[in-house]
């Protein structure tokens, strides 16, 4: 169904952009966001700003001709993933001015500065109409959760910089991967308690069911925890629960966001009567694959191969050729063998 809901509103902002009398006026077009919102650009974007790494990802690898900054978050991230960009591409990245992101140090006198033709950003943006009216630049966001959103996101990005076929490829192999999953979740005979822990290091911190984490446990066939968290809870990433609830949760699947912190709940002794520890089901996702940014898709295969197999080599082995297809349509490349087995720093 989720997977119908992305399509039904990316064919709905198409036909309000694409039809004479229908959102088009002289130079301009207008698009609805994935808040609803309906925005008015200039029909031909020739500078894009984006306040996330997830659009700022997108306009790295469609229109880099059009992408006027990066953000932080994106920005430290080339510390580890700057070998996905060919030499020039990096170079370009590393000397483009660096923004805040829209939930930590957004400056309106910097984006004035960089005379965007329009702002992407992400529909947690809750001051996105402020931010708008404050610098008379269109605002449109654009969704990470849950994971099978990113299929809109991706055609939207594309419709907005005038790359669709391209947009329109990725989003395909996201929505195919998707539904891939969702198909052998059905099949699977049971369906493990799974919990998700370590996001910026915080050992007890458990995503919410509507976050990208919560929804690529639950579509590849587990159950996240953190979906028994109150409904005030379920949009936060990284929500704060007691080592008592981790205990009575007792979860069958722990994921840690990284190694450090798998090595921290093996070896402390508050974890140790956990059934996930005891069975040594505690397991770190690939550096490449994480359940997080652009590769999201490919923690949700992932995940699911951890879940069915209950064995981390297996897993690998069964996302591999997966990796591999998405790497190359992305970032027009495949993986080295290192790389793929990579786990999160």
């Amino acid at each position: 169904m989720k997977r119908y809901c992305s399509a039904l509103i990316v064919a709905l902002a198409l036909l309000s952009a694409g039809c004479p009398g229908m959102g088009e006026s002289g130079g301009t077009v207008t698009i609805t966001d994935m808040l609803g919102r309906k925005v008015t650009m200039p029909r031909t974007i020739h500078r894009v700003l984006a306040l996330h790494p997830i659009p700022t990802g997108l306009l790295a690898i469609m229109a880099p001709q059009a992408q006027v900054s990066v953000d932080s978050v994106f920005q430290r991230s080339l510390k580890t993933h700057g070998s996905l960009y060919t030499t020039d591409e990096y170079e370009r990245l590393t000397h483009l001015p660096v923004t805040g992101v829209y939930f930590n140090g957004m400056s309106a006198e910097q984006i004035l500065e960089l005379h965007p033709d329009v702002v992407i950003t992400m529909v947690g943006d809750s001051n996105i109409d402020r931010e708008q009216q404050q610098t008379g630049i269109p605002f449109f966001a654009v969704s990470k959760a849950p994971t099978s959103s990113y299929e809109t996101t991706i055609r939207l990005v594309g419709q907005i910089v005038g790359e669709q076929k391209r947009a329109d490829e990725m989003a395909d192999f996201w929505a195919k991967t998707v539904q891939s999953v969702e198909d052998t979740a059905a099949k699977a005979s049971r369906h493990p308690t799974v919990m998700y822990v370590g996001k910026n290091a915080n050992t007890l911190g458990v995503p919410g069911r509507n976050t990208v984490f919560g929804s690529s446990i639950d579509t590849a066939g587990g159950q996240n925890v953190g979906d028994q968290l109150p409904a005030a809870f379920a949009s936060r990433e990284s929500n704060t629960v007691s080592i008592e609830q981790v205990v009575r949760w007792n979860p069958d699947v722990i994921i840690a966001s990284r190694a450090a912190t798998r090595e921290e709940i093996m070896t402390n002794p508050q974890w140790s009567t956990l059934r996930a520890v005891q069975a040594g089901h505690v397991y770190t996702p690939r550096a490449f694959a994480g359940l997080d940014g652009l590769q999201a898709v490919l923690g949700m295969v992932w995940v699911q191969g951890v879940l069915l197999q209950g064995d981390d080599s297996t897993a690998e082995a069964h996302l591999t050729p997966v990796m591999q297809s998405y790497y190359k349509l992305f970032y027009g490349h495949a993986l080295t063998a290192e790389q793929i087995a990579e786990p999160a720093p």
